[in-house]
């Protein structure tokens, strides 16, 4: 059942390459970062995979973190840009600030980067949380504009579903790497996780497929 995990860089490589196959529906957005992620994702789970059967043992924590982190700046930053409404583009804008804020003070205080640094699992929930916040907030904007009758033709929605379904399904599991460290080694918990990364890049995947040329 491990063997599952080991699966989703094959889901990451697979959508990088359709990401960058219809490149030119987002190429003059601020979405064309968004597949640049996908392909940093997938270089490192690669990387990560030659390394090991290779037998040269390397701790990919703190690359984690920064890129996690980083990750999460982008798609604030991406919802923020994205939004029209002023009121919802205030909001993430404070959500962005607040989330910045976290990261310095863990990074300075808690968990300063290092390569023995365990995972920053609680910085990462509270970035989960935040971003399906950010998340509601597009769709609540797109329910009051005639985008709602499109939907299946715009590239945000089905990034926007992937995410917010992997990152709400993933919250019990990123919490138990600290509490519940042997629920990890669960045949199911590995199911799940796999379901919610098939899930997520198989939005995404559709999304660069059927939709539009990207305009907001």
């Amino acid at each position: 059942m491990l063997g599952l995990l080991g699966l989703v860089k094959y889901l990451e490589l697979l959508t990088a390459i359709v990401g960058t196959v219809y490149y030119r529906k987002y190429a003059n957005t601020i979405i064309k970062y968004f597949i640049v992620l996908v392909w940093i994702f997938a270089i490192v789970e690669f990387t990560m995979y030659i390394l090991k059967i290779r037998g040269i043992q390397w701790e990919n924590t703190l690359l984690y973190n920064l890129l996690t982190t980083i990750q999460f700046i982008y798609y604030f930053s991406l919802y923020r840009s994205i939004i029209s409404d002023g009121l919802y583009k205030k909001l993430i804008t404070y959500i962005l600030i607040l989330f910045i804020l976290i990261v310095t003070i863990n990074f300075t205080l808690f968990q300063p980067p290092s390569v023995v640094a365990p995972f920053h699992s609680m910085q990462f929930v509270t970035g989960v949380i935040l971003l399906i916040v950010t998340i509601s907030l597009y769709f609540a904007e797109i329910l009051k504009t005639e985008k709602i009758l499109f939907f299946q033709k715009n590239l945000m929605f089905w990034i926007s579903i992937g995410l917010i379904l992997f990152h709400a399904g993933i919250i019990p599991y990123i919490i138990g790497i600290n509490f519940l460290p042997d629920m990890l080694s669960s045949d199911s918990i590995t199911l799940i996780f796999f379901i919610l990364n098939f899930v997520m890049y198989g939005c995404f995947v559709i999304g660069f497929l059927i939709s539009n040329k990207y305009s907001n």
